[in-house]
């Protein structure tokens, strides 16, 4: 047995960072505990002393990344309290700048297989609690309620500025919009030209 197995720092974080890596690779399809194990430098026994089988450890991905997507934009929440405009604006960069510095979370929340809906019915949205599109959703809501828009439009104008945050996302992650000055002045302007 490779001896990193014993003197190993933290396996289970260097687990999930390879894990994703891999999974943003090659799919689940690809995806096995043997080969995020070979990525870590460990035997093939040492990810079962952290993690069940593979859909533990895809899950706790998952789980991990959507966990950081929420908690940066809690953050933007909390930084600009009362004043639900503004918190959509830097909310917005939040997303984009995270986006960025992150591109491996990005490929896995929004370009890979695994998928979490944005479920809507009866134009209600329908989702997780601790989801990063619920923060925004909340700060939409608040923000409607204040400048007083007919709740009827709630959902339609939270899903489109929503989209144009994501869209503005992969624009700038896959390089299509060439924009030589500084893009998160660029993703505000934007979006405050989106804004009601």
């Amino acid at each position: 047995m490779d001896r990193r197995a014993y003197h190993h720092g933290d396996l289970k974080q260097e687990i999930i960072h390879n894990g994703l890596l891999l999974l943003n690779k090659k799919g689940i399809e690809g995806f096995s505990l043997r080969k995020v194990a070979s990525m870590c430098g460990v035997s093939h026994n040492a990810p079962y002393k952290h993690f069940k089988d593979k859909d533990e450890l895809i899950n706790e991905i998952i789980r991990e990344v959507g966990k950081k997507f929420n908690l940066v934009l809690l953050e933007v929440v909390e930084r600009y309290r009362n004043k639900p405009k503004l918190q959509i604006v830097e909310m917005g960069k939040t997303y984009v700048k995270f986006m960025m510095e992150n591109p491996e979370y990005f490929k896995l929340i929004f370009l890979s297989d695994i998928i979490y809906p944005i479920r809507i019915e009866d134009d209600k949205f329908y989702c997780d609690k601790d989801s990063g599109f619920r923060v925004f959703k909340d700060s939409s809501e608040r923000y409607f309620e204040e400048i007083n828009l007919n709740k009827d439009l709630y959902m339609n104008k939270t899903l489109t500025m929503w989209s144009m945050i994501h869209g503005i996302a992969i624009l700038i992650s896959k390089k299509s919009i060439e924009y030589k000055g500084d893009y998160l002045a660029l993703v505000e302007r934007m979006i405050k030209a989106s804004i009601i």
